[in-house]
């Protein structure tokens, strides 16, 4: 599909982004022959299913979960897998559990969208969206080049947007690269010393960006805790955690009860990371549960030794890493980010203060890469449409400050505290509401849940015959 060349002057659904989030929910919308609803994605790239996750051209790039758990549907797990082994039955079966390259999901999630019975009637807009407003209960859509476009209802599928290191902190012409422009981060020049700033997934793919690209140098990874993304160990089955165990007690006893499974796993020969398989199912029932107080409790002190041990990454990806590691090429470092300065010759220097020390230490760089991970709060984000839509009232921030408040299955809630059934929302900016709403589980079954209900509330009602 290419993008349309002649607008159209109203929709029934317009999706403001074609990342896989986008694409899930017009996946969804397209798969029934029967529905007639008029959509459109809207989205600048120069492809679809390209968003932050998925626009890497190189195979060193990862999926982080295994090939056999990210179908776009739920109903049919092998999906991805047959897609993969081009319907060899035998290959399938070693590639369920294999890390396939992100650069080959996102072909995936075009295909599947291809493929869909009503695909031809999809309209693609290569137009960024700036504003969106009411408009005689329809929305009114503002484009980037000035154009209009009237939908009766909206799906944000806006994705994740990079947190920015703050500009009171850079000082002089900084060489700074973003870890998710994955061609700028590559063409560091090899043999430049490279200091990152964020030592989670961003941070990876920086590093595996920069061994691509045929980098010498040394590279220094500094953030608050030093910590690094564990690596996956193996399929855990489906058990599932007794996790009403867990709904009942509070952040602390959780934390205890979960230690004692992880010590029993060790005493029955299981690795740890089984344990964090079985509560996968169970995070946004996790996050819910838990007083509001307590979620701040979570956000304070745990939420990095979570993300850590959640969130992991390929084994061959860990071995990557640790081999960089011994052979000095790369020194993870846990302190708070102080200021970065350009020097006249061009390098930078970094001034931190160590996590667990006095006084202030500096490191001497060549380049400096933002990987700091995603901005959540909106209010920090005033230059986007959240920023248009917080000033009209029309969204609101999420619990804590995170995303944007919505309610099932993912209507956003104005300013009134009032949920609009024409602007609907799913993946990152609901993550202070679910907490767990960014991976493809999550987001494939918001999709099909708000496709559901734009069909429920947007299709005339077919009369029967007299």
């Amino acid at each position: 599909m290419s993008p349309e060349s002649a607008r159209p002057s109203g929709v029934d659904v317009a999706i403001v982004g074609g990342g896989a989030a986008g694409v899930l929910v017009a996946t969804r919308l397209l798969d029934d022959p029967d529905c007639h609803l008029r959509i459109v994605i809207v989205e600048p790239a120069a492809e679809l299913a390209r968003g932050a996750a998925y626009a890497t051209g190189q195979p060193a790039h990862l999926l982080n979960v295994t090939a056999g758990r990210m179908s776009a549907f739920a109903e049919d797990p092998g999906h991805f897998v047959r897609f993969l082994s081009g319907g060899d039955a035998g290959a399938a079966d070693a590639l369920s559990s294999s890390f396939a390259p992100r650069r080959e999901y996102g072909r995936y999630l075009r295909e599947t969208l291809h493929a869909q019975p009503r695909h031809p009637a999809l309209q693609w807009l290569r137009e960024r969206v700036t504003d969106i407003e009411r408009r005689d209960g329809d929305n009114l859509l503002t484009l980037a080049s000035g154009a209009t476009l009237v939908a009766r209802a909206v799906v944000l599928a806006v994705g994740n947007t990079p947190r920015r290191i703050p500009a009171a902190r850079l000082h002089g012409a900084v060489r700074l690269a973003d870890a998710w422009d994955y061609e700028g981060v590559a063409a560091i020049p090899a043999d430049a010393d490279v200091c990152i700033i964020g030592s989670g997934l961003s941070m990876v793919d920086a590093v595996l960006s920069l061994v691509h690209g045929g980098h010498r140098g040394r590279i220094r990874v500094l953030s608050r805790h030093g910590l690094m993304p564990l690596a996956h160990a193996g399929s855990s089955g489906a058990n599932n955690a007794p996790v009403d165990a867990l709904l009942a007690l509070g952040l602390r006893d959780r934390l205890r009860l979960i230690r004692a499974w992880t010590r029993a796993a060790d005493a029955a020969g299981e690795p740890w990371q089984w344990v964090f398989d079985r509560l996968r199912p169970h995070g946004q029932a996790l996050w819910r549960s838990l007083t509001h107080v307590e979620q701040q409790r979570f956000l304070r002190h745990l939420v990095r030794y979570w993300d850590i041990h959640r969130h992991r990454i390929a084994p061959q990806v860990a071995h990557a890493l640790e081999a960089l590691r011994a052979g000095d090429r790369l020194e993870v470092l846990a302190g708070r980010l102080q200021s970065v300065e350009a020097g006249g010759d061009g390098g930078i220097t970094v001034r931190y203060r160590p996590r667990h020390g006095d006084g202030e230490c500096t490191i001497r760089a060549d380049w400096l890469v933002n990987a700091t991970g995603v901005e959540t709060h909106i209010d920090l984000r005033p230059d986007t449409l959240m920023g248009a839509l917080r000033m009209r009232g029309r969204v609101l921030p999420g619990p804590h400050g995170i995303g944007i408040a919505s309610e099932e299955p993912g209507r956003v809630i104005d300013a009134r505290g009032q949920p609009d059934p024409t602007l609907l929302v799913l993946g990152a900016m609901r993550i202070g509401t679910l907490w767990e709403s960014l991976a493809i589980p999550e987001l494939r079954g918001q999709a099909q849940a708000l496709a559901e209900c734009l069909r429920a509330m947007l299709e005339e009602p077919v009369d029967s015959p007299a």
